[in-house]
């Protein structure tokens, strides 16, 4: 349960589309999580091969990585549509299903309200913006779960870097559970999380968790399924990409504002991680 329970959803983007009867999107690599809202109208998507048929007041779901096409299937066509990731990624693994029951297709059930909720409140120039916009965005997601689902069902031990194979392994995570180290490390999780430009090393984020460089490592990999360093890595350009949607600042400024001082590298690291260029994903992000 602790892969579940670290999981974080980090809110990218919102827009609000009114579309013709000849609107189309050419097939792409989707490197955010989706959620629509349509409003008016109908579409057929295309993800990873599956027909679906988008309708009015109907909330489709679209998982990271896949490849998605849409066309009208209506005069008119509108829709909100939220983009997010989430602190935790397995590669091939498609999280929000897996773990929550996110369905394809949810038939709206007052659920829209949150999708205009989150897109006021990103207009807002309140100091809280970002706590209700992060808020509306867990209650959208938790209220297109699926109540029935079992955890042990859906296979998250599996996911776990490696299973227990000793009988000291096992003592260790009992002592574990003991000393109350989950929380240390959901405490570094939540600090980077907020603070990620900073500077950070292994040797510092033990430190903020009171525990050896060694034991720290181990238990950060089994909290999040990502060594430490690499969990900023993906951080930062998860911050970066989230700049680029929202945003008009240059690509050198958003690579110097998450901690890279090449951009060259920032922008091959980028397209390692999204598959996309940040020029490229910030001109597919708004089409």
């Amino acid at each position: 349960m602790s892969l579940l329970n670290n999981i974080r959803f980090i809110f990218l983007y919102i827009g609000i589309y009114s579309m013709g009867k000849d609107w189309g999107y050419p097939e792409s690599v989707i490197p955010y999580n989706m959620l629509r809202y349509i409003c008016k109208g109908s579409a057929d998507f295309f993800i990873d091969g599956e027909k679906v048929e988008a309708k009015e007041n109907q909330i489709i779901y679209i998982p990271i990585g896949c490849r998605l096409s849409c066309r009208a299937a209506s005069d008119a066509f509108e829709f909100y549509s939220i983009r997010f990731t989430t602190s935790v990624i397995y590669e091939g693994e498609d999280l929000l299903k897996r773990f929550y029951g996110i369905p394809r297709v949810t038939e709206n059930t007052g659920e829209d309200y949150y999708f205009k909720e989150i897109y006021r409140w990103v207009k807002s120039g309140h100091v809280a913006k970002n706590c209700f916009i992060r808020g509306y965005l867990n209650i959208l997601i938790g209220s297109l779960s699926d109540p029935e689902l079992d955890p042990s069902d859906a296979g998250i031990e599996d996911l776990e870097p490696r299973a227990i194979s000793s009988l000291e392994e096992l003592k260790q995570k009992e002592r574990k559970s003991l000393y109350q180290t989950g929380p240390r490390i959901q405490a570094v999780v939540d600090y980077v999380i907020f603070h990620p430009t900073e500077r950070y090393t292994v040797e510092k984020m033990a430190g903020m968790a009171s525990l050896s460089k060694q034991r720290f490592t181990s238990l950060f990999k089994q909290n999040t399924g990502k060594a430490p360093m690499e969990y900023i890595r993906e951080l930062r350009l998860t911050t970066a990409a989230r700049r680029l949607l929202v945003s008009h600042d240059n690509i050198n400024d958003i690579a110097y504002g998450v901690g890279y001082e090449d951009t060259n590298y920032f922008i091959r690291e980028f397209k390692k991680r999204f598959g996309f260029t940040p020029a490229q994903y910030r001109k597919t992000g708004r089409e």
